[in-house]
Order: structure tokens, then sequence, then C-alpha cells
């Protein structure tokens, strides 16, 4: 792990070092390279047009001579076109010129035609040097005609200087001086004339450049070589002997062609159809690529020095923060797990010294803050165990006189009890308040079981429509009696079955209902079954038409002994743990709550509960059908005879009116009736001594009766407990094969029942 983590130090302090240079030399060495290039490229344009450069000069001498034609002591004479002149003296007057041309233009032979112009363009005279003898002649074969764009800007203008045509191409030529030629033109104006007369046109050979270097290539725009007398003989194509070039002519520019032997291309000329005449000629690039290398290698010489001066720098850091980064990681865990006090004694800078301090200060503050929570913890774990105890031993020593109290306040409120009006009317009070007693136990005994992690949740296959109906039908009637509605909807497309714990489901909607009914004075309830979004399935819904909760106030009705408004524990009653509870058990649902609601205008609790609660344990088991009514249960009959002699008796027995009817009929027998609400309640009654029966109630195909049974079984003294199951018919065969010494089904058989008790106490 330290290897890993200096080997990572060491190749980001790497990357940072080198990444720029890497990124400059990356970006900036190809640039160089492109340019070094560009400059060497230039210098063989310049080289190249050095050997034109003698070109030029012949046409600036020609230049002169053009001027000097265009000069003609008479040029109406010479052209023709004086009117006071006829043809002899004409012809007269041409033949002195052309002998005059023969002695200044004997040596310049490079001019091979001389043609004068009128200003129609229509040409006059004009002469033609002898290809063989050199002398200077007329003759009847037209001359080449200037472009008339060129001819018509000279005789515009009048221009004093000389405009050169652009180059005449004519492969078909047999004699080389007429193969590349070009016209220069100057406009004819005489002295007492303030406008052009003609022009005088003056066709220079210059295919002697390309006859002058047999290596020198020239190529027309379509890449075809230039073939003519006096040229090498080149047969097809430029475009095939050179790849890409094609592309290249297209842009017009230098062109620069590579391979073993480079190419320098130029557009040197510019022909009469307005296309480059391009000539070639072989360049040397060795000394450029010895430059580019040279170049490379110091660069990458320099760039691998400073890597490794680099490598060695990021090294030793990386070596010394690995070191502060050990130091630092183990001083930690010792702190963590041995609350060791660690001195971080560290020599450097200022900051690095600072910090070693505060690490240290750090250490010690955190040892004795170990120690204090430590024993803090320990006195926590013994308050919690004496409140676990004194919780049990409360629970125990309220309910068993609650029970009592409950049935007895029951007995005396009934009206064949003959009291009087007043005495019943105070029983009934008596009776409601250890009801309200009795809720608010069992709401703090649920609160402090959820909080220790004490809570067993049996999951089971639950059919919610059915579970729903019948929380209504239980509830309604307390809805009714305050003046309220209570309908439920399913809609359609809602869920059906959902695995989760039915018990903690319903006391989660009755917490829900109760307060429903609390809060509400005008409208009704309604409980709505609805599909949930994802990640849940489905959405129970509870909406109420009650005084409503403020916004500020959704977070505070959660806590435990918390409402909405203090004073409305006052006026409705209540100690604020409904919410609180079922909270918890919806998160152990794996669901949540969500509340809507705004003052005066009602509220809306929804559980939002997943399709499948995996982290429930516990077999699973149908939804518990609604509890039946005592009187429907258990028809009325004659309690037969019988006297056990004031032995005690444990009845587990949820519902009330069946404990109610059950404790008559044992104290009828002369027992003493003991109750208990729950397992966890029997479970602590049988610690008491002198039980000597204990008579299990359970729900219709309901296997926790039969975990009920085994528990208490498992935890009672058989040679001095006796147990008897109370199950409905369809589960009588499973009961006997549990650990019950006797087994009866629902409704019950009252001499079957005493002759059981009988039989299990001896008597």
């Amino acid at each position: 792990m330290v290897l890993a983590l200096r080997t990572r130090l060491l190749l980001v302090l790497v990357l940072i070092g080198l990444a720029p240079l890497l990124l400059a030399v990356a970006i900036n060495l190809p640039l160089v390279l492109e340019r070094v290039g560009m400059f060497y490229q230039h210098a063989f344009l310049q080289d190249l047009r050095a050997d034109f450069r003698d070109l030029d000069q012949h046409l600036a001498s020609r230049y002169e001579t053009v001027r000097l034609l265009a000069k003609l002591p008479e040029p109406g004479a010479v052209m023709g076109t004086g009117g006071e002149l006829d043809q002899d003296q004409i012809d007269l007057e041409r033949g002195r010129y052309t002998d005059w041309i023969n002695r200044i233009l004997a040596d310049q032979l490079d001019i091979i035609h001389i043609s004068f112009l009128d200003e129609q363009g229509v040409a006059r005279f004009w002469l033609e040097r002898d290809p063989i003898e050199h002398t200077w002649s007329p003759t009847t074969t037209q001359p080449p005609y200037p472009p008339q764009d060129l001819l018509a800007t000279v005789l515009e203008r009048g221009l004093p200087g000389v405009l050169p045509t652009p180059v005449r191409v004519d492969v078909a030529a047999t004699d080389p001086s007429r193969v590349l030629t070009l016209q220069l033109l100057a406009a004819i104006v005489p002295k007492d004339a303030g406008e052009a007369i003609g022009v005088v046109a003056v066709t220079l050979d210059i295919g002697g450049l390309a006859r002058r270097d047999p290596d020198t290539l020239w190529v027309r725009d379509n890449g075809n070589y230039l073939q003519a007398p006096g040229l090498p003989v080149r047969p097809g194509n430029a475009f095939d002997s050179f790849p890409g070039l094609r592309e290249r002519f297209a842009e017009g520019k230098i062109v620069l062609w590579g391979g073993d032997e480079p190419l320098i291309w130029v557009p040197l000329l510019r022909t009469s159809d307005d296309r480059p005449l391009w000539v070639a000629r072989h360049v040397n690039i060795k000394p450029l690529q010895t430059f580019q290398t040279a170049l490379m290698v110091r660069v990458l010489g320099v760039l691998l020095l400073l890597m490794l001066t680099t490598l060695l720098v990021a090294r030793g850091f990386a070596a010394r923060a690995e070191r502060f980064g050990s130091e630092l990681l183990d001083g930690i865990r010792r702190m963590l797990q041995q609350d060791e006090v660690v001195e971080f004694d560290w020599r450097g800078t200022r900051e690095l010294r600072q910090l070693g301090e505060s690490l240290t200060q750090l250490g010690e503050a955190h040892a004795r803050n170990s120690r204090n929570l430590r024993a803090h913890a320990r006195e926590l774990e013994q308050t919690n165990r004496y409140k676990s105890e004194f919780l049990a031993n409360v629970s125990h020593e309220l309910r068993t006189p609650l029970n009592s109290i409950l049935l007895l306040s029951k007995m005396l409120a009934a009206d064949d009890a003959g009291l009087p009006a007043a005495a019943s009317q105070r029983a009934k009070v008596i009776h409601e308040a250890s009801q309200d007693l009795r809720a608010l136990i069992d709401d703090i005994l649920d609160l402090s079981r959820i909080e220790a992690g004490g809570l067993v949740l049996q999951s089971a296959q639950t059919d919610l429509p059915r579970l729903l109906q019948d929380l209504v039908v239980l509830l309604r009637p307390q809805f009714e009696d305050r003046g309220l509605s209570l309908e439920l909807e399913i809609v359609p497309n809602a869920p059906q079955l959902v695995r989760t714990d039915p018990d903690k489901l319903r006391q989660i909607l009755k917490n829900f209902l109760g307060n429903a009914v609390k809060f509400t004075e005008q409208g009704g309830a309604q409980v709505v079954l609805q599909p949930a979004a994802p990640p849940y399935a489905v959405r129970i819904a509870v909406r109420d038409t009650g005084i409503g909760i403020p916004a500020d106030k959704h977070g505070v009705i959660f806590e435990a002994f918390k409402q909405a408004d203090g004073s409305t524990s006052r006026r409705y009653g209540g100690t604020g743990l409904g919410l609180t509870i079922s909270q918890e058990l919806a998160a152990l649902l794996g669901g949540e709550i969500q509340v809507r609601s705004a003052v005066g205008a009602g509220a809306e609790f929804a559980l939002l509960l997943p399709g499948d609660c995996e982290c429930l344990a516990g077999e699973a088991r149908p939804a518990a059908p609604p509890v039946e009514d005592v009187a429907a249960a258990e028809p009325e009959e004659q309690v037969p005879g019988a006297d056990f002699g004031g032995a005690r008796v444990l009845v587990v027995e949820a519902d009330m009116r069946r404990l109610l009817y059950l404790t008559q009929v044992l104290e009828h027998w002369g027992l003493d009736v003991v109750a208990a609400g729950d397992t966890q309640e029997a479970l602590e009654s049988l610690d008491e001594d002198g039980i000597a029966l204990v008579l299990v109630s359970g729900e219709v195909s309901d296997p926790s009766a039969y975990a009920r049974i085994r528990a208490m079984r498992q935890h009672a003294r058989p040679q001095q407990v006796a147990l008897i199951g109370l199950v409905s018919a369809d589960a009588l065969d499973a009961c006997r094969t549990s650990t019950a010494d006797a087994c009866l089904s629902h409704p019950l058989d009252l001499a079957a029942l005493r002759d059981a008790i009988a039989q299990q106490l001896g008597a």
C-alpha cells in the first residue's frame, strides 16, 4: 500500500513537472520544423529566380528598343496613314526604315517580329527576321496579333511606357525561336499630336530559357510537358509522374514535391490562355534534413535531461511525502484504534512544525475525549438497563391491576349490574380512563422496544383490501359516534398483495385514523389504497377534514410527546407518541410516511411501502381476520357449575370482550384470573408464584398462537404449569401437534373447557 502511494505521488509530480514541457514541445517543434522548411523553400525559390533574372534584365533592355521604335521621324509615312503621300513614297520610306532596322538590330537576335498597327488595331507594316541569315525584311505572312484588350489599353491611354503581353506557346512551330514568345507594346504618339496614332509591337523569343538547362522541367497547367523543337522529349504526364501534383497546381502556389529527388515547382510565366507555365528544378534538401535532425536531437536531449532532473526531484519529494504520510497514517490509526497519545515531532518548514504540533494536540484531545466517552457510554448502558428493567417492572405492576380495573369497571358499568345511574356513569368514566392509561402504557412500551431493537416483526403475504375493509368496519363506530364519516377507496390499479407485517401495518393505520377522529369535528375521513412511485409499490393514505397542521410543524409532530400545537394536547388529549411509533414502524417495514396538510384544510398521512420487505424475518402468515364480537363467538348458554378452590389461572387474550367473557366464566368456577394482552406480558406474569394454568387464545389460522404456546412452554416450569390452547376449528389439528397440554376450538364448549381445566389441575 505504501509503495502504491509512493508510486502515485511520483507519477503525479512527474506529470505536473513534465506535462507543460511536453505539451510545449509537442505544439512548437512541428511548427519550428515547418517554418524552417518554409525558409529553405524560400531560399530555393530565390535561387531559381536568380537563374531567370537575366530574362528580367534582357526585357528591360528591350523596353528601350521598343520606345525607340515608337518614336518614328515620320510615322505616318511608314505606316501609310499620311493622306498626302502616294504609294511610291510610302514604299520608299518603308525601305529606308528596313535598312535602318537591319543596322541597329543586327545583333539583337531575340527580336523576331516588328509590327505597326494603326489606331483601329489594323497591321499596316511589319518586318520579320530571317531565321537563317538573321536579316529583316517585309513578308506577306501576317504577324501574331497582340491581345485585343491590351491593344485597346495602349491606344486609349497612350502609355509612355512598354506593356508586355502574356507568353505565347506554339508547340507546333518548327522554328525553335517561335515556340515561346511574348510581345512588347508601345504607343506611337507624334510630337505634334496629343493622342496615339498607332502601336508598335515587338515579338521576342524567350525559348532560350527552356533550351538552356535540359534538366529544368517545363510543364503546362494541365500537366503536359512542354514539347517543342530544341527541348528534351519527355513522355507521359507530370501528374502521373508526380502524384498529388494536380491538387497543388490547382492551388497556384509554390510546390515543394518530396521524394528521393525533391523538386521545387514555380508558376513562372503567364501564358496567353491565362494559365501559368510551371517550371521545376531539382533541389538538394540534405542540408535541411541535417538541420532538422540536429534540431530534433538537440531538443530531445534537452527534454531528456529535464525529464531526468524532474524525475529525481519528484522522487525525493515523493519519498518525503510518503514518509510524512506513513507517519501520519500510523499515528492516526494508533490514536483511533488504541487511543494512544502520539507525538508528531516533524522537522522542516514552520508550517510543517505547526501541523505536527496541532496533530499532537488533537491526539491528546481525542484520547481524553475517548476516555470520557467510554465512561459516559458505560453510564448510558447502565442507565438504559435500569430503564428497561424499570419499564418491565412498571408494565407488569401496572397492567395486572389495570386489567382488573378494566374488568370490574366494565362489569359495574353494565346495564344489568344494578347500580344507580350516577354510580354506573362513574364506572364508565373509570373504564374509559383505564383504557387511556392502558393505551399510554402500550405506546411507551412499544417505543422503548423499538429504540432497544427488541421489536420482533413477522412478515406475511398481506391482502390489503381485506385488511383495510376490516379496519374501516372496526373503527367506523368511533367516527359515527362523533357524527363523522369513514370511507374506503381502492384505486383499480392498486396492488392487492404485499409482503409485510400486517399487525404493524394495522397499528400504523390505526394511529392515522385515531388522529383523524380526534382532530376532526365535521366531515370525516377517507382511506385510499393506490399505487406508489418507485422504489415503493403501494401508497395507503388517510385523509381527513380536520383542523390541519401548519407547514412548519410537519417535522415536530413525529417527535416523541410532541403535537403541532401544545394547546391541542389539552383540548384533544393524547401523549404525542402515536406518530413517533408509526414513523419508526414504517422505517422497519422499509417504507416512509408523507404528510400533506395546511391549517384549516385537513390533513393527509400517507404510508408508502415496498412490494416485498426483504428486511423482515419470520414465517409467512396470512393477515389476521377481524376480531369477532363475543356475542357471536360465544353463544349464550348456561354456565356449568364447578369449584376449583381459588387456583390461579393466566389468560392470554388480546381482545378485551373475549377476555371479559372468559374472566366471568372462570371466576364463576372459583378461579383467580390473571390477564395478559400479549406473549411478553404473559412471560412476565409466569415469573409470579402460584400460576397453575395458562389459557392461550389464538386467532383463526394464526401460526403465532402456536409460537406463543411454545414460548410459554419453554419459559414455564412443566411440572407446575399446564397450557390449554383456545384456537379456531380449522387450526385445532395444528394446535394438537404443538406443546399445548390440551386444545379447544371456538366457539367454546364450556363443559369441555371445565373438564379440560379439571384434568390439568387434577381436580
